[in-house]
């Protein structure tokens, strides 16, 4: 038979139990240099002899159970004390320095891309806010006149139209509208054609593009403002990020739905419909909180109602 040592699992698992309290050292002396740094924090005395003397003697005959497990304690205390600082927070924030040169972290590649991104909705909205405004003062311009239009039309007209067949090959991708009838009945046709094409295209950039992206830049300044609290108070870790994207879907859904709400005539184009969108998407707690309270509204009024009927006997 053989003699050799048969592994079991607490033999298999001291390597990595020691590894794992090497990090815990190291971790506990990282959470050390920050309470050091931080002017409002004092540290511990016992806290830092544990933490340091786990240093000292881990890896070496002299190292105990009873080590082990001051160390465990201290670094329990030394948590609680910094939270909501955590080392993954300052892993995330805290730039690596190597000989000399700092390495980008999580935190700084987050606020890279958001910024980055921020910068392309606001550039993308503004397209879409000025394509909306020129494309509405041309059709109020040509809507007022249409009732008195007179073909061939006026200079001033015919210049109004030009620009809004132009206007309309933009998003019909230089195409025009053509039909095959009399020269004055084709070009009255195509005159409201084309104006009643504008009107329709603007009533969707008005009830549902443009609120779409108010709310998305809302949601993109409030994930940007949360970002400087947050690496400002080394608070950040890699698992808001996820939350972060959630929030950059339910702001684009918080500001179409104002959109759907809050349809305001053609040519009454205000301020307050896209504010709402942008205010929707910056705090979607308050959107979601009054739509669940409309909800509550209608099912408590629903509930009433239906105890309210006289029961009928059979």
């Amino acid at each position: 038979m053989s003699n050799k040592p048969v592994k079991t699992l607490a033999n298999d698992s001291r390597p990595q139990s020691g590894k794992d309290l090497q990090r815990l050292a190291n971790d506990g002396g990282l959470l050390l240099h920050y309470v050091a740094r931080h002017g409002d924090l004092s540290i511990d005395a016992d806290i830092a002899m544990g933490i340091a003397r786990a240093n000292e003697k881990m890896g070496t005959k002299y190292w105990s159970t009873e080590d082990e497990i001051q160390l465990l304690h201290c670094f329990d205390r030394l948590a609680k004390q910094v939270y909501p600082v955590t080392v993954e927070s300052i892993k995330a924030v805290v730039p690596n320095v190597t000989d000399g040169k700092a390495s980008f972290n999580g935190a700084a590649r987050v606020i890279t891309w958001y910024r980055r991104y921020t910068v392309l909705t606001l550039i993308c909205l503004l397209a879409f806010q000025m394509f909306y405004l020129f494309g509405h003062s041309l059709t109020q311009t040509l809507a007022k006149s249409l009732p008195q239009a007179e073909f061939p039309l006026s200079q001033d007209l015919e210049a109004n139209y030009q620009l809004l067949k132009k206007w309309n090959g933009i998003w019909m991708f230089g195409q025009e509208f053509q039909f095959d009838t009399q020269t004055n009945t084709e070009s009255e046709l195509e005159y409201q054609a084309n104006l009643i094409s504008a009107q329709s295209v603007l009533q969707m950039l008005q009830n549902y593009v443009l609120p779409l992206m108010y709310g998305l830049l809302g949601a993109f300044i409030f994930v940007l403002r949360s970002l400087l609290q947050q690496v400002r108070n080394l608070t950040y870790t890699a698992s808001r990020e996820v939350g972060y994207r959630l929030r950059l879907t339910l702001g684009c859904l918080a500001g179409m739905i104002t959109g759907w709400l809050l349809k305001p005539e053609m040519g009454d184009m205000t301020l307050s419909p896209m504010a709402l969108a942008f205010l929707a998407g910056y705090s979607i707690e308050v959107m979601f909180t009054l739509l669940d309270r409309l909800i509550d509204g209608i099912r408590r009024n629903t509930d009433t109602t239906v105890s309210s009927q006289p029961k009928t006997r059979s």
